[in-house]
C-alpha cells in the first residue's frame, strides 16, 4: 500500500511539474511603459518631419497571477510625422535590463494619427535567464511629441518628450 502511494505521489508531482514547465515556455504577460524621450527634430520633406532620438522609462510587467516586476527600458527610434495627413510611423529597438545578466531586446514599429501610434513590440532574444526569448504584443504609443514639433525649428534639440506605450496582450516564450 506504501509502495503504491508513492508512485501515485510521484506521478502527481511529475504531472505538477510538466504543467509548470509547459506554463513557463509561453506565458502572456500585460506591460506598461511610462517614458521620458529625447532627440533631434529634422524637415525630411516640405511636410515631413523626422524624430531621431530615444526614449527610457520604466517597464511595469503584471502576470496573470497579479505579480507585478519592473526593468530598465531604452529605446533608440525613428519617428516621422506628416504635417499634411496628421500621420505618424515609427521604429526602433529596446534594451530592457532586468540585471545586467539579464536582459531582453525588442523591435518596435507603429502608424497612426498625431498622438497615437499602433504595432508590434516584438521580443528577438535576450541574455541570462532571458536567453533565447521570443514573443510579441500589440502595442500603443501615446505621446504629445506632434505638437511639440508643430512649433520647432530645424534640428532643434527636444529634451522633454515624454508618453505613454502600452502592451495589454505580450506573449513570452522561453526555451
Amino acid at each position: 500500500m506504501r509502495g503504491r502511494q508513492s508512485v501515485i505521489s510521484l506521478a502527481a508531482a511529475a504531472l505538477v511539474l510538466c504543467s509548470l514547465a509547459a506554463q513557463a515556455e509561453t506565458s502572456r504577460v500585460s506591460a506598461i511603459i511610462p517614458w521620458q524621450g529625447q532627440g533631434q527634430l529634422f524637415p525630411v520633406s516640405a511636410d515631413k518631419l523626422r524624430f531621431l532620438g530615444a526614449f527610457e522609462g520604466i517597464m511595469y510587467v503584471e502576470t496573470a497571477e497579479g505579480a507585478m516586476n519592473e526593468a530598465f527600458v531604452r529605446c533608440p527610434i525613428v519617428q516621422d510625422i506628416d504635417g499634411n495627413s496628421k500621420s505618424t510611423s515609427a521604429s526602433g529597438s529596446c534594451v530592457i535590463t532586468v540585471s545586467p545578466e539579464d536582459v531582453v531586446f525588442a523591435d518596435i514599429t507603429c502608424e497612426g494619427v498625431a498622438g497615437m501610434c499602433v504595432g508590434d513590440f516584438t521580443l528577438t532574444s535576450g541574455t541570462g535567464r532571458f536567453a533565447g526569448i521570443s514573443g510579441s504584443g500589440e502595442m500603443t504609443v501615446r505621446s504629445p511629441l506632434h505638437a511639440l514639433a508643430a512649433d520647432l525649428s530645424e534640428g532643434t534639440l527636444i529634451h522633454a518628450a515624454a508618453g505613454l506605450l502600452q502592451i495589454p496582450e505580450l506573449e513570452v516564450r522561453l526555451p
